[in-house]
């Protein structure tokens, strides 16, 4: 993983991450099979490799992603050699005692080099440093390396929800108990 070095945004940082290239590529999806009766319900995903491989839009306009930051328990960005090369975007949900990652972009050139991992660390040790036990990934069901991702970082399948980014797409989420 490179040496990178996380701060907090600044107004003149917005300009700069709006222009990184959001969406990314994906060979596989994970499909959900929805089996209900009167007396069970059954939510099955299943890892499905994809005809080709694809660009997958981001989920979130970029307006909506950097509006509201007055309102947002962190919004970090990685740096590499004082350029940015990644940022993360944090929600607090303090009655569940529990952090909630919404947004996690990295620089496509930058990409699969650990800096998103590294973010991660950062939002983890907060976490903890704040007394927050939970911390909690959402993410499109085609973002194959996001997934990995969480599993690679301990962080496990805890549910979904149709139809919850403004693209109509299923989310997915992660946790993970922070200590």
């Amino acid at each position: 993983m490179p040496e990178i070095s996380i701060r907090s945004i600044t107004p003149d940082d917005i300009e700069p991450l709006s222009a990184f290239e959001h969406g990314y590529y994906s060979e596989y999806a994970w499909q959900m099979n929805l089996d209900l009766d009167a007396q069970n319900y059954k939510a099955e995903f299943r890892r499905v490799r994809l005809p080709r491989r694809v660009m997958v839009a981001y989920p979130r306009k970029r307006e909506e992603i950097f509006s509201n930051l007055d309102q947002v328990e962190a919004f970090l960005i990685a740096e590499l050699s004082g350029r940015s090369v990644g940022y993360l975007k944090v929600i607090a949900k303090p009655d569940e005692n529990t952090l909630r990652v919404t947004d996690l972009v990295i620089s496509g050139p930058m990409r699969r080099q650990g800096i998103a991992s590294g973010l991660l660390v950062a939002v983890m040790n907060m976490a903890s440093k704040r007394n927050y036990h939970y911390l909690i990934l959402e993410m499109q069901s085609k973002n194959e390396p996001a997934i990995a991702m969480a599993g690679k970082l301990g962080f496990n399948f805890c549910g979904f929800r149709d139809h919850y980014f403004s693209n109509q797409e299923l989310a997915m989420f992660f946790s993970r108990f922070v200590r």
